[in-house]
């Protein structure tokens, strides 16, 4: 049962970090970035809960799909909704984010405190993290609802941070399998930095170019829906 999920989880984490990589590589608002964000979107939920089965021993797991499952369904739904629009979703949204980051955080007091074993001393870590993200995440939804939506760059800007928010854990899924394979003169650990860096800065760059510059201001790019 464990094997045919990782062979299923490693599957859709290649074609979410193929698609994901050409949607960012694609001209926003373009046919091809939109018909490889619908792949990339398809993908990332049969990864993150593939994910969460074989890794079902380490609640850092199952908050790492909460959130990339959250994040990409977010960050679609941004780009695919009417500007200033807001509703049930985004509460919705809020609260399963903040329902998360709150097992997270008690998960890691429990842990810290030595109430809860844990085989890896990194976890909790990793679980603060995850749950800050996601609580962060969840204070943006309501932010977003009580303004009645967003449009323009905040709305772009959105659907951009949260869908790299994603692919960075689909990379670093992807990356960390791969350096399991590969021989030992090549350092696994740069690998998995490297293309995270490569995702991040990508992200970054079209952050700016999104809400600093007049890019936005082309028709053809006003939208992102299709």
């Amino acid at each position: 049962m464990i094997e045919k999920t990782l062979l299923v989880h490693i599957a859709a984490g290649t074609l979410s970090v193929a698609a994901g990589a050409m949607a960012l590589a694609f001209q926003k608002g373009e046919t091809a970035h939109r018909a490889a964000g619908c792949v990339f979107v398809a993908a990332m939920p049969t990864m993150a809960v593939s994910a969460a089965i074989v890794g079902r021993d380490d609640f850092a797991n199952t908050i790492a799909a909460v959130l990339t499952i959250y994040a990409v369904a977010t960050g679609w739904a941004a780009a695919r909704r009417k500007e200033k629009t807001a509703g049930a979703f985004e509460i919705a949204a809020a609260a399963v984010a903040a329902a998360c980051a709150t097992g997270g955080y008690v998960s890691a007091y429990l842990i810290s405190s030595g109430a809860k074993a844990a085989a890896n001393p990194y976890i909790v870590v990793a679980q603060l993290i995850l749950s800050t993200v996601l609580a962060l995440a969840a204070l943006g939804d309501l932010s977003v609802f009580i303004r009645g939506g967003i449009a323009g760059r905040q709305r772009i800007a959105r659907h951009l941070w949260r869908m790299c928010l994603g692919l960075v854990i689909a990379v670093g899924s992807f990356a960390a399998q791969g350096a399991q394979a590969l021989p030992q003169w090549i350092p696994g650990g740069q690998l998995i930095l490297f293309a995270l860096a490569v995702v991040v800065t990508t992200m970054a760059f079209w952050l700016v170019r999104v809400l600093f510059t007049g890019w936005l201001t082309k028709p053809a790019r006003l939208s992102t829906r299709g």
